[in-house]
């Protein structure tokens, strides 16, 4: 009996992996997941590249007819063809999830280009969640939910930046005065192809002006000085020049930009910076 039992042992060794064959098919559906996640993000970079060339052709043979905005979509892709140049979309921290005949692409983006009319360069920087749908001719692009990088126009999130946050007082030249090391700068990729844009000026002394900031590339208005002046009365809304009562210091100049188009669904987005002279 003793002299069986190694042979029992042996059999039921030789005969475990006939009994493991069966999670074969099992390993077999985990790669066809990741060959799923592979092929969609493929598809992804090859709309990318027809994007950077300008084969709005080809893009729209990989979008799903159902998509929400399509139209929207298609416009802003010839916008971009006609106003930029050399366009280069960069896609980073991407994480890619795959259900069935549906990939879901989350990524942070970077988009240079040179703008058609100066040649100047630009960049754009976003985040997105890429849909790509399997369909029988292979995966198309059904939603793109946050920023668009397809499209300078199709939303993004402004930014306004305003340097410095404080001015002396000493540094304001009595009215009418002349302008000060107060630059502005705003991004906002929809108004690509905009040569000027202009936002508003509230200070707490009561002074209402609007500032013109020039585009210096498409989507990026700059204005390296502003005219703020010292006076001792209160000043006039709609002068063109910022005016300061001396006598009524400390004052806060706040400046506003509504953007009406943030992307992502979200509603129109005020954006505020505020500049202390005391």
């Amino acid at each position: 009996m003793n002299a069986a039992l190694p042979l029992l042992l042996l059999g039921l060794l030789l005969a475990a992996p006939a009994g493991a064959q069966p999670a074969v098919p099992a390993q077999s559906a985990q790669v066809a997941g990741f060959e799923d996640m592979k092929a969609a993000r493929t598809a992804l970079d090859e709309l990318i590249r027809a994007y950077e060339t300008g084969d709005v052709g080809l893009i729209q043979s990989r979008l799903d007819p159902g998509m929400i905005g399509y139209q929207r979509f298609i416009d802003g892709l010839r916008r971009d063809t006609t106003a930029l140049k050399q366009i280069r979309l960069h896609l980073f921290e991407a994480n890619v999830t795959a259900g069935p005949d549906v990939t879901m692409i989350e990524a942070a983006w970077e988009k240079r280009f040179f703008g058609v009319a100066d040649f100047t360069p630009g960049l754009f920087r976003g985040r997105s969640t890429f849909l790509m749908h399997r369909a029988k001719e292979g995966w198309r692009l059904a939603a793109v939910s946050g920023d668009n990088p397809f499209s300078s126009e199709a939303g993004a999130l402004a930014t306004l930046s305003v340097m410095p946050a404080a001015l002396p007082l000493g540094s304001l030249a009595p009215c009418p005065g002349a302008a000060v090391p107060l630059a502005i700068e705003l991004v906002d990729p929809d108004l690509a192809g905009l040569n000027s844009v202009t936002i508003e000026l509230a200070s707490s002394q009561g002074d209402r002006e609007g500032i013109v900031l020039t585009a210096v590339s498409p989507g990026r208005f700059r204005r390296p000085t502003t005219p703020v002046c010292q006076e001792f009365f209160a000043p006039i809304p709609g002068s063109g020049i910022v005016e300061v009562n001396a006598a009524a210091v400390p004052a806060t100049l706040t400046f506003r930009y509504i953007d009406a188009n943030p992307g992502a669904n979200r509603p129109p987005a005020t954006l505020m910076r505020a500049v202390v002279i005391r």
